[in-house]
């Protein structure tokens, strides 16, 4: 059996799991998902029952939980319970945002991780490698939030230099404007995500650089540049490519703080919304998406390291 039909048959009975874990701890929140009705003095009982009834949430759970399955396998989402519409239309309009600010932190951070990587991997020990050390640990450290609002605070707020906010101008629409709106969201995604991949590649290339294939080259006679570059990280970046596959869909579901911080448009604020009105189609819709392309992008990275090392292959 080929060995993507045979993962993807893996994946089958895990995200059955999820399913079940999503649609279990969703309803065992307290006040349930008429809980923003019940709150409203203007909404008689009659009113409410009669919502249960329509929603279906008058049956047992098992029943609720394979009807909503059933209609999420199918492309029936249902509807939000705060506005109406149909969650694929709620979820669509929001995913271009999501897309774009998570597009280009994946761009800004491997810019700056794989020179940063290579650098402290073949000066490890130097000055230069305790540096790049030291900035990576410290911005590991860094909540997302509070950097977040640090940025803010320098750049718009102090300096005036970019939009503390939102995605465009009230009455700008250009490359520039958009630029501008991005660059901080971006920026905090990017250096969270670049501290880890670079701590990631530097051991990675260290310890490629102690195997004995190197020594060999370097005894070939080799030059020191063709040595790193060619050889070395070219094997350190086979796993390198996995972590960061892995940490694309990461980003997407993982961008609900920075998404709020930058009031940016994207799924992570439209998560943030739900959770607060309690809307659980929504958020159930969310979740699901999300450990979807958790494993559809884990699926590819495995493809992606048995094609490109044979030795996984063989």
């Amino acid at each position: 059996m080929p060995a993507a039909l045979r993962r993807l048959l893996q994946a089958v009975p895990l995200l059955l799991l999820i399913s079940v874990l999503v649609f279990a701890l969703v309803h065992a929140a307290p006040g349930g998902p008429l809980a923003i009705y019940l709150e409203n003095p203007n909404v008689r009982p009659a009113d409410i029952e009669r919502l249960r009834r329509s929603l279906g949430l008058d049956q047992p759970l098992p029943v609720q939980y394979l009807k909503w399955l059933g209609g999420f396998v199918t492309g029936d989402w249902g509807f939000s319970f705060t506005d109406g519409r149909p969650v694929t239309a709620r979820l669509l309009e929001r995913l271009p945002a999501t897309l774009e600010l998570v597009g280009a932190s994946l761009v800004l951070a491997l810019v700056a991780a794989v020179p940063a990587g290579v650098l402290a991997a073949v000066r490890r020990g130097r000055a230069t490698d305790r540096i790049v050390s030291a900035v990576t640990i410290a911005a590991i450290s860094l909540p997302a939030f509070w950097f977040g609002l640090l940025l803010q605070l320098v750049f718009a707020v102090w300096l005036g230099w970019l939009p503390s906010s939102g995605r465009s101008s009230l009455f700008g629409s250009g490359i520039g404007d958009r630029l501008a709106h991005l660059a901080l969201p971006a920026t905090v995604l990017a250096i969270l995500h670049a501290a880890a991949w670079t701590r990631y590649l530097r051991s990675a290339m260290g310890n490629v650089i102690a195997q004995r294939f190197i020594l060999a080259a370097r005894g070939r006679g080799l030059h020191e540049r063709t040595v790193r570059y060619r050889h070395a990280l070219r094997n350190a970046l086979l796993p390198f490519l996995t972590v960061v596959l892995l940490d694309a869909a990461i980003m997407i579901s993982g961008a609900v703080v920075t998404e709020s911080v930058f009031a940016w448009p994207g799924l992570g604020g439209l998560f943030t919304e739900a959770l607060a009105r309690r809307d659980y189609t929504v958020l159930m819709a969310f979740l699901m998406i999300s450990s979807v392309g958790v494993i559809v992008l884990n699926l590819v990275a495995d493809l992606s390291y048995r094609w490109l090392d044979p030795r996984v292959r063989a």
